[in-house]
């Protein structure tokens, strides 16, 4: 009896011992929510090392420095991931990261053009990010409302935005007050600017400009971005163009109009020795008005930092617009989970307001972390308040698919107006059987 009993407590030990491995081992691999950890129990899967690429457009330079100790900062944070950083030469960038990505080998995060994201997320190269930002309840009104709706892409969203830009009018003060002109009434509309524009203008004996008052065709002033100033579309809602639409002429008819009173020959002097300038002809004080973007700003503080400026939002006939073009930080669809969530953190952190902080200290950029940009030590600088202002104004110009470099075919339709003295609605025209046939044979 006693042996029997002896062996039945043998039993209920054992039996107890494997109950108590079991329930360790369930508990090690299960999370509070009861999901299992297909990793690791211990945890070991996750604490390995990860190494992930990030390429950007910053190949040399105070920007390249300043990415590269951002990138050293990170992996100090986060010392499981490690951190091959590429920069490249701007004008090869947009050439060889495509490449990349479609032999298979594109970075994990890389930096990228704003307006032809959604042909990247309709091919499956790029991640939605929906998950990982609904996992870190991470909180997208941060960011420049505009900024976050390049982002998206029917019903996900594929990356984050960098930085933007925005479009103001530049005007020199100084040539004001020698023009009879209130230095703190810049022009609001067409009519004004071009009044302006002819007082300020200076010309040598020999009918050459000294100085210009205002051309549309220096700085970076656009027939998109007037048409829109004046009401005009390219695009109707089905997705038809409309680049003959009444207020593309007649905005295609005002910039011949500016460009014809200095004339052919005097225009063509003057952009030749502007060309060869090493900076902006209102940083040398050669155009008393210019539209241009806002790393403008930065470059007259490093060239001309005595120069007595404002700057006004662009002058317009029907509605005040900005265009903005930018970047953002996409995921590669590399179909590798680790590397994606330690590319996603690197996201979180290139777009955090500290680090946005000194990336717009260093470059002058329209950083998208409102937070950044609106940082009470810059909002103290009455230009870049201005420039905030412009972000409520702020357009894109439309991705379309059939055509999706469409604004470069109305950038043609301008210079031949200006270069060839082509008709501005024989321009359009032509422009517009351009789209019409991308459309068609799309």
């Amino acid at each position: 009896m006693r042996n029997r009993i002896k062996f039945s407590m043998g039993w209920m030990f054992l039996l107890i011992v494997i109950l108590m491995v079991g329930c360790s081992s369930q508990n090690s691999n299960t999370d509070k929510s009861g999901n299992t950890d297909k990793n690791n129990s211990s945890g070991e899967k996750q604490s390995e090392e990860v190494k992930i690429s990030f390429w950007h457009i910053h190949s040399d330079g105070p920007m390249k420095e300043v990415m590269t100790n951002l990138i050293k900062e990170f992996e100090e944070k986060n010392p499981n991931i490690k951190v091959e950083e590429l920069g490249i030469n701007f004008f090869d960038y947009f050439t060889k990261l495509p490449t990349a990505m479609a032999g298979g080998s594109g970075p994990d995060l890389a930096l990228n053009d704003t307006s032809t994201l959604p042909a990247r997320a309709q091919s499956g190269a790029i991640l939605d990010i929906s998950s990982f930002i609904e996992k870190d309840n991470f909180n997208l009104e941060d960011f420049f409302p505009v900024l976050v709706d390049k982002m998206k892409y029917e019903n996900g969203v594929y990356g984050l935005p960098s930085d933007t830009d925005v479009r103001v009018l530049y005007y020199n003060k100084e040539h004001f007050r020698e023009a009879g002109l209130d230095p703190e009434k810049p022009p609001t509309n067409w009519k004004e600017l071009e009044e302006y524009s002819e007082k300020l203008t200076v010309w040598k004996s020999d009918n050459m400009l000294e100085r210009i008052g205002f051309s549309p065709s220096i700085g970076n002033l656009h027939l998109h971005t007037l048409s829109w100033a004046n009401g005009g579309e390219f695009w109707d809602e089905d997705g038809n163009p409309t680049f003959t639409n009444p207020k593309n002429v007649e905005a295609l008819e005002w910039i011949k109009t500016i460009h014809d009173k200095y004339g052919k020959k005097a225009m063509a002097a003057f952009k030749s020795q502007a060309d060869a300038l090493e900076f902006s002809p209102f940083i040398a004080e050669k155009a008393s008005m210019i539209v241009d973007v806002n790393n403008l700003y930065q470059d007259i503080k490093r060239y001309n930092p005595d120069l007595d400026f404002g700057v006004a939002a662009i002058p317009f006939n029907e509605k005040s617009v900005t265009w903005s073009a930018g970047f953002d930080y996409e995921l590669t669809d590399n179909k590798d989970e680790r590397k994606a969530e330690a590319a996603w953190e690197l996201l979180k952190y290139l777009t955090s307001p500290e680090v946005q902080v000194r990336i717009h200290e260093e470059s002058g950029s329209m950083v998208s972390n409102m937070q950044a940009a609106m940082d009470p030590k810059f909002m103290e600088d009455p230009i870049w308040e201005v420039m905030i202002e412009q972000m409520d104004v702020a357009r894109f110009i439309e991705f379309v698919e059939e055509l999706p470099s469409w604004h470069g075919t109305v950038d043609a339709a301008e210079e031949a107006v200006i270069n060839s003295n082509v008709d501005p609605i024989k321009a359009l025209e032509d422009a517009q059987k351009v789209a019409e046939n991308a459309v068609k044979n799309h």
